[in-house]
């Protein structure tokens, strides 16, 4: 497991509803995992509540997004960007 140094919270929302990344709808691409080792991160409301951020990107015209994701409700997605 990883810290959390080099990423950035980037958004909370009911899936499908998160906002761009990169100018990229993520719901609209499969998700791949990266072979890079999560890292746990606070709950932005909740900061008491630790979830593990796995490491994914979707691929898009030969371009890569790279994100962290992490259901922390249900159907509630949390999203970390790199730096």
């Amino acid at each position: 497991m990883i810290g959390m140094e080099g990423w950035e919270y980037h958004d909370i929302s009911f899936e499908g509803q998160t906002k761009k990344v990169n100018g990229v709808n993520i719901w609209q691409y499969q998700w791949h995992q990266v072979d890079t080792k999560g890292f746990n991160a606070p709950h932005p409301q909740h900061v008491h509540q630790s979830h593990l951020f796995v490491v994914y990107c979707v691929n898009t015209n030969g371009n890569k997004t790279v994100f962290a994701a992490s259901e922390v409700s249900n159907t509630v997605w949390c999203i970390y960007v790199p730096k």
